[in-house]
């Protein structure tokens, strides 16, 4: 007989036989007045012997065949045989070989080779069970994955290859993967062919057990004494699925959100935004339909909330407050039926294309090692929930709410209702959404309204129990609108939050404010923040709070989707329930229709403030968003005699209307500079520049050191830029055990460096091949609130300290300037190393050191005064005049040299591009053509 570990919540570990199932529990709850009852035709404990054949045939008593269910022998460099499977000493077993084509068992391939590489096909086995299963149904395994490059799988399939749940990708021995355990499904169209399966970074589940140097195979090989890994998925509905392993829930995928145990944390979160129908992606791929992914490849998701047990009303609330967007089937490639087939049970192992491409493919030598090899199943139990539990007493419905009452949406927009059942905790909690007039606005079983036409529309939610409605009645206008009249008010009650959320743990509420039902919100600590679904008519809005705090640097700031308004300090009054109305200072423009406005608590007291309301006062007309003050980086430039380099200047705030400035030189005997901030290096010695805005006269400095060309010592190799792959370090170190890399950072191959504590750090080893001052950037992303720095150092010496700002993702990376380095030719040691107090300190993709004398290279692009843009301010689009005529390439680039916009045309008199894609910030231009070329900055409102 075999053992495995059966994990329990506390992860301790205790032993029980393995076939003896019955003395395990289905950790899924069947339901009220229900209880589990085994499904003998598709369950086996593989206590008997089935030799491998060269032939299809069922085993197990007829409860499986060694094939997949149809004639595919399997993806990428993959040819599933039917003699790599076999049922021994107790367990199904799936080897794995090298494919030879000229000497193949059956069934025989005689294509091409896979993927055209005849030396990386592998011969593996796959099973398929006779019988199929369909929801409700909790299908598990004991499974022992393969140490190998390679994927172990455990899956669910429909007959007609649309809809599959794939309880287990294990790579066991893949490095960078082999500690993760891939938690997903797909809904598939197959003609034209569309594949979606969920890709956000939680899809990856870690596990303490394991890391990147031990990872699942080591696990479960243990040294020839294997272990298994009980995995299992509750298909609950076609909207609702549970995923266990080792007994405990990790993930659960309800209609428009996701729920997921991550390092004993678990996050509530919901897709921002999918692609629309038709489109594809720059490999030609369908992709609409699919959630919008950031640059690292993975899915774009709000965090909704957090707690330290799963929550199911969270989950609800958070699917009830997403965007509309279901997480099963986004797309609705099923017709918006969710997942209602019936599916196979496969079993199987094989080398995917993907792990291929990365040149991800296992030895000759692993192939013929019995150590890795070979997976391992030592049973598969399916249980279905009938009648038969003791009932608990049913909760009827008895009303329901919808909110907003009202919405105003301009024609092609997109609004949510939230449906609520009352009471909250009945037994069915289900509703339908309906519209009186889908000529002016349709809606989904989500909640999501879409305006089609002017004209009013009445939307109805209708409970499943009882039939309750509740109604809101829809405004659409014209695209266009006008401002506000003035002294409209809003009044937000600060209970009314739609989300909530924070860094800091207060005992109370673990992460977010608390609601005082018809008073406001209280025990809020520094980083936390509330969510209000605001319509609004658009236009400009003075803002005012009811607060009270009898704290000491306690601060609020204010954003309307996503733009920052401001922030403002409160100031102590000696009690937490005094509220007095403070005027918040600034202005707050709103969109017309739906907006997102979130109020953070942004002082550096732990204890900030309760706040009952917010009120938003309509100024009247059109109002002019003042500058406040300026910015120029960098702030010291050095360059050598005849070089250029390029000063950015950003007015404050950021949406101000007037968004100009000049650039003047204090010395143009040693450095000049255009309008648009290019500098030019004249003559050694130092000069300021200075930008001065139209609006106000703020002014902003970057003190300019020109030396003389260096003629020194060395080869005279021109510098060039190196990148450091954050992931590529030499060694690594720390002092904190954050339970997945001991002390140090984790390394995600292709991605860069995560699990960075406070003082763990990384080494690299770089050649420089020309001596010069090198810029210093980071490619750095951080969800995290409080003190998180990064430093460089090289040598031993410290070159840059740099305080990273929360952008509210582990994963979205930006880019992070630091200082500028000195350096020699020849090799020298960087290390990287978190500096900050906080815990979980930041993910680096990669550092990049650019020497300033690159800017030598771009001195026949200097910028040229007779290119003209307008309007600058833009929006929607932007015109170039002034340049001669010709063929000319037009380029636009963002703010961290990404290309957005690239088009060749020919120029005469004026040239007008399309750039209403664009979402705000500072951009830049570049027009290249053999009349010369031309650069420019503009601002995207």
């Amino acid at each position: 007989m075999k053992y495995f570990n059966l994990l329990f919540l506390s992860f301790l570990c205790t032993t029980v036989i393995a076939q003896d199932w019955s003395s395990i529990p289905v950790p899924a709850d069947a339901g009220n007045g229900k209880t589990w009852e085994l499904q003998e035709n598709v369950s086996d404990d593989f206590n008997y012997t089935f030799d491998a054949v060269n032939s299809r045939s069922n085993f197990g008593n007829g409860k499986w065949y060694n094939f997949y269910h149809n004639t595919w022998d399997g993806p990428g460099t993959t040819y599933w045989k039917y003699q790599n499977v076999a049922v021994k000493d107790g367990s199904l077993v799936i080897n794995t070989s090298r494919w030879d084509q000229s000497n193949q068992s059956n069934p025989w391939n005689g294509n091409s080779p896979k993927m055209g590489k005849p030396n990386n096909g592998v011969n593996s086995g796959c099973v398929t069970s006779n019988a199929k299963v369909q929801y409700p149904v909790y299908v598990e395994s004991a499974i022992s994955v393969a140490n190998i490059d390679l994927a172990s799988c455990f899956w669910l399939l429909s007959p007609d290859d649309t809809q599959e749940i794939d309880i287990i990708e294990n790579y066991g021995g893949v490095d960078g993967f082999k500690h993760l355990t891939h938690i997903s499904h797909h809904s598939f169209i197959r003609s034209p062919f569309h594949d979606y399966q969920p890709r956000d970074w939680n899809s990856w589940w870690p596990d303490s057990r394991v890391n990147t140097s031990y990872g699942w195979g080591d696990w479960a090989w243990n040294n020839g004494d294997r272990r298994y890994l009980r995995l299992g998925v509750y298909w609950k509905t076609p909207f609702h699925f549970e995923y266990y392993i080792d007994g405990d829930l990790v993930r659960v995928m309800y209609h428009n959100a996701i729920a997921t145990l991550m390092n004993g944390t678990w996050e509530y979160t919901y897709y921002n935004q999918i692609h629309p129908a038709g489109t594809q992606d720059s490999y030609g791929n369908n992709i609409g339909g699919q959630p919008v992914n950031l640059s690292n490849g993975y899915s774009a998701v709000t965090n909704y909330a957090y707690s330290s047990e799963f929550e199911f009303a969270t989950l609800q609330a958070a699917s009830n407050a997403s965007n509309g967007y279901n997480v099963i089937d986004p797309g609705e490639y099923q017709n918006g039926n969710g997942f209602t087939k019936e599916m196979d049970i496969i079993i199987n192992v094989e080398s995917q294309s993907w792990l291929v491409s990365y040149g991800k493919t296992p030895t000759d030598a692993s192939l013929a090692n019995p150590a890795k090899n070979a997976m391992e199943v030592d049973w598969v139990r399916v249980y279905k929930p009938v009648n038969g539990g003791t009932p608990t007493p049913p909760v009827s419905v008895s009303g329901v709410s919808i909110s907003p009452t009202s919405l105003s949406l301009e024609t092609g927009d997109t609004g949510n209702l939230t449906g609520q059942v009352i009471p909250s905790n009945a037994d069915v909690q289900t509703m339908t959404f309906t519209s009186n007039n889908d000529a002016v606005a349709t809606v989904n079983q989500s909640g999501l309204v879409t305006a089609i036409a002017e004209g009013t529309a009445v939307i109805t939610a209708t409970t499943t129990d009882g039939g309750f409605t509740a109604t809101s009645t829809i405004t659409v206008s014209t695209t266009g609108t006008t401002p506000p009249p003035s002294g409209e008010t809003l009044v937000i009650e600060a209970e009314d939050f739609a989300r909530t959320s924070g860094t800091f743990n207060d005992g109370f509420v673990p992460y977010g404010a608390n609601k005082i039902s018809g008073t406001g919100i209280n025990w809020v600590n520094s980083g936390d923040y509330v969510e209000f679904d605001v319509n609004a008519t658009a236009g400009t809005y003075e803002v005012s709070y009811s607060i009270s705090t009898p704290s000491n640097n306690a601060a609020i700031s204010l954003s309307a989707n996503g733009t920052s308004a401001g922030s403002t300090p409160v100031p102590n009054n000696g009690s937490w329930d005094n509220y007095s109305d403070l005027d918040a200072g600034f202005t707050i423009v709103l969109s017309e229709g739906s907006n997102v406005i979130r109020a953070t608590a942004s002082g550096s007291n732990n204890w900030q403030w309760n706040l009952d309301k917010i009120t938003l006062t309509a100024v009247e007309g059109e109002q002019t968003i003042p500058v406040t003050g300026v910015s120029v980086n960098p702030g010291n430039l050095t360059l050598e005699i005849n070089e250029t380099g390029n000063l950015t200047g950003q007015v404050s705030p950021a949406n101000a209307d007037d968004q100009t400035m000049t650039f003047t030189s204090n010395n143009t005997s040693v450095a000049t500079v255009t309008s648009s901030g290019v500098v030019t290096a004249i003559a050694e010695g130092t000069a300021i520049i200075t930008a001065t805005t139209t609006d106000g006269g703020f002014t902003a400095t970057s003190n300019i050191t020109v030396n003389a060309t260096d003629e020194g010592p060395g080869t005279g190799n021109p510098a060039e830029t190196i990148v450091i792959e954050a992931e590529d370090f030499i060694a690594t170190g720390g002092t904190y055990n954050d339970g997945n890399v001991p002390f140090g950072v984790n390394k995600a191959n292709n991605i860069g460096i995560n699990w960075v504590n406070s003082e763990d750090y990384a080494d690299y080893e770089i050649n420089v091949t020309g001596a010069g001052t090198y810029d210093i950037q980071y490619m750095i992303s951080t969800p995290t609130n409080g003190d998180t720095r990064i430093q460089l150092q090289i040598d031993g010496a410290a070159v840059s300290t740099d305080n990273v700002a929360n952008n509210g993702q582990w994963d979205d990376y930006q880019a992070l300037n630091g200082s500028s380095v000195q350096l020699s030719e020849g090799t020298h040691t960087v290390r990287v190393y978190a500096i900050g107090d906080a815990t979980w300190q930041w993910n680096l993709d990669k550092i990049t050191l650019t020497p300033q004398s690159s800017s030598s290279r771009i001195a026949a692009e200097v910028t040229r005064n007779d290119m003209y843009v307008f309007p600058n301010p833009t929006r929607g689009q932007v015109n170039i005049s002034g340049i001669s005529t010709g063929d000319y390439t037009f380029t636009i680039y963002n703010m961290n040299g990404v290309q957005v916009h690239s088009e060749n045309a020919y120029f005469s008199i004026k040239k007008t591009i399309d750039i209403s894609t664009l979402s705000s910030g500072i951009y830049f231009i570049k027009v290249a053509g053999k009349e010369g070329s031309y650069n420019a900055r503009i601002l995207v409102k």
